[in-house]
């Protein structure tokens, strides 16, 4: 990832805006558009905290830009799936920064959009939570469910973890290998799920079973009651 103090950036970039008083760790968050004019440019950001505001940078203000990708993500994605031999629908659609958002805009019922979560284990191992958009993570369950305490992975730590990916858009496969991927049994009481491609304007829709399969998932209770 390159980093300039540049106002330049596009939808999906990271920005950092540092603390203004001793001890104050600054905010991080996710440019969702761009805003104003070339020579004026303003975004409205996504921040760690799930707000959004609209951001004028000034003194402080860091970007991050994400690597050239070799290939777009969804055609990444779509290899993977090729590969594996198994059916699939591409949907493009409006840009989204939420699951549920993801449902609406595509006009599904929520319990059938898979959002993943990242999470890292007491052995430094990525754990990919995968659970249906109306369900919050039970992370004792989870713990339970791999034998490891782990906690969530930080917006920072997930741009370098998942370059391929835009921020909060990790797929349950794809990427770096390696990752344990956890599927919660809800998702597999529906024939088919959406998830997002990697990105926040397209999504795959899939077989439950075959992004399982493909994904190497194991199915545990692992959201809240």
């Amino acid at each position: 990832m390159s980093v300039t103090r540049q106002f330049e950036a596009t939808a999906g970039d990271t920005v950092e805006v540092s603390g203004r008083r001793v001890g104050d760790g600054g905010r991080t968050g996710e440019i969702l558009e761009v805003l104003g004019t070339e020579e004026h440019p303003h975004y409205r950001v996504r921040w760690s905290d799930g707000h959004e505001t609209v951001l004028y940078p000034g003194e402080g203000t860091t970007f991050k830009h994400r690597r050239p990708k070799a290939m777009p993500v969804a055609e990444a994605l779509v290899t993977v799936l090729r590969d594996a031999g198994v059916g699939f629908e591409l949907l493009r659609h409006r840009r989204t920064t939420s699951a549920a958002g993801e449902a609406a805009v595509l006009g599904v019922m929520p319990q059938t959009v898979a959002k993943t979560l990242v999470l890292r284990d007491e052995t430094d191992r990525f754990v990919r939570a995968v659970l249906p958009a109306t369900s919050r993570l039970d992370v004792g369950k989870l713990a339970e469910a791999i034998g490891a305490k782990a906690a969530l992975v930080g917006e920072a730590d997930l741009v370098d973890a998942y370059p391929e990916f835009e921020l909060g858009a990790v797929p349950p496969f794809g990427g770096p290998a390696g990752d344990r991927v956890v599927v919660d049994r809800r998702l597999a009481e529906v024939d088919h799920v959406v998830l997002e491609a990697g990105v926040h304007d397209t999504s795959v829709r899939i077989r439950t079973e075959d992004m399982l399969t493909v994904a190497d998932a194991e199915l545990a209770d692992i959201a809240q009651d």
